[in-house]
């Protein structure tokens, strides 16, 4: 079996209608602005060589400023189909540029709905990328009391990450944090550090947490006491930190675009006819009813952290039986952050 195409010039071709071996042939003499125009032409399909074009101009991190800073780029009906600002804080992580971490901070902060999932699962992965130089700046973004607590949190995640890549900062970052965890005056947050302080593994930790929960500082919603003690102990977090010690570039590569391509595209197809009759007086299942009135776009009712959309809509099996398979941590926490702007909504 031939080896497929790491370029992926079939996708590209067959998504976009654009000739990848024409792009590539005139990319190295385009200028900036237009490359990134060509990044949004292409959607979800920029691969590995197209990122890495763009990240060695001087003038990208300028570039996309403009573009992260236009709202029109970020829904997934608008240019790029939300692609644009996905790819382009990827390419930040590329630069690595102190321009760069600025702006992906910028992004975090007033960007943090539009990015959504990635915020939580990809970001902390990506301030990683920019190595030891990040910490000061981190350390500042997260003591920031005005900043949403998912967004410090993310922050507090890279900087637990760069600590486990470098043992010499591992006693200041946890002290940060520590700091942190008994100074903020944000609760939902302070439940956040206490996660990112178990990753730790360290029990010299424990009485600071012991206190925190003792002075009703923690949602024990999001984690209780004696779970978070058994994370200390255990090992079990290994695989989330080695998904966000990544490199970024792997964003580009054929297996994940194709990935991301599959995800969007049973999206696309999804069977609806299991919504029934809307007539309000249809003998419907009142468990069918009560899916039905879940947003396509809001947190699935599971737990999760997926979106409604991406997640049990569409699918036979109740969200009950859903609720009770393994979760991963992070998405969880996903969860209860659309479901608190919801509520503050309300």
């Amino acid at each position: 079996m031939a080896e497929k195409d790491e370029d992926f010039a079939d996708l590209i071709l067959s998504q976009t209608g654009m000739d990848w071996d024409l792009i590539q042939g005139d990319m190295h003499e385009t200028s900036t602005e237009e490359l990134i125009k060509g990044l949004t032409a292409l959607e979800l399909y920029v691969n590995k060589k197209f990122a890495k074009e763009i990240a060695g101009r001087d003038d990208a991190v300028f570039h996309f400023r403009k573009l992260i800073q236009d709202g029109k780029y970020w829904p997934e009906n608008g240019p790029g189909k939300g692609w644009t600002p996905i790819h382009a804080i990827h390419i930040l992580a590329l630069i690595k540029s102190k321009d760069a971490l600025s702006l992906l901070l910028d992004t975090m902060r007033y960007r943090g709905d539009d990015l959504d999932i990635w915020l939580t699962e990809n970001v902390a992965g990506l301030l990683f990328a920019f190595g030891e130089d990040a910490i000061d700046p981190l350390k500042e973004f997260t003591i920031d009391e005005t900043l949403e607590a998912f967004a410090r949190a993310t922050a507090t995640t890279a900087l637990v990450l760069l600590s486990k890549n470098r043992p010499s900062q591992k006693n200041e970052v946890m002290q940060h944090l520590i700091k942190l965890l008994n100074t903020t005056g944000d609760i939902k947050f302070a439940s956040l550090v206490i996660q990112d302080l178990a990753l730790f593994h360290d029990m010299s930790i424990m009485p600071e947490i012991h206190r925190a929960f003792e002075e009703g500082r923690i949602v024990e919603i999001f984690m209780s006491e004696e779970n978070l003690e058994k994370r200390i102990k255990g090992k079990d977090d290994e695989n989330k930190i080695r998904k966000h010690m990544q490199d970024p570039l792997n964003h580009f590569s054929r297996e994940h675009i194709e990935g991301l391509h599959n995800m969007q595209t049973s999206e696309a197809e999804e069977d609806f006819s299991w919504l029934g009759d809307d007539d309000p007086e249809s003998e419907m299942d009142d468990e069918i009813i009560r899916k039905e009135k879940i947003g396509r776009n809001e947190p699935c009712p599971c737990g999760s952290g997926k979106k409604y959309k991406k997640c049990c809509m569409g699918k036979e099996k109740s969200y009950d039986s859903c609720q009770n398979s393994q979760k991963n941590p992070l998405s969880r926490i996903t969860s209860l952050k659309n479901s608190s702007k919801k509520a503050g909504k309300d």
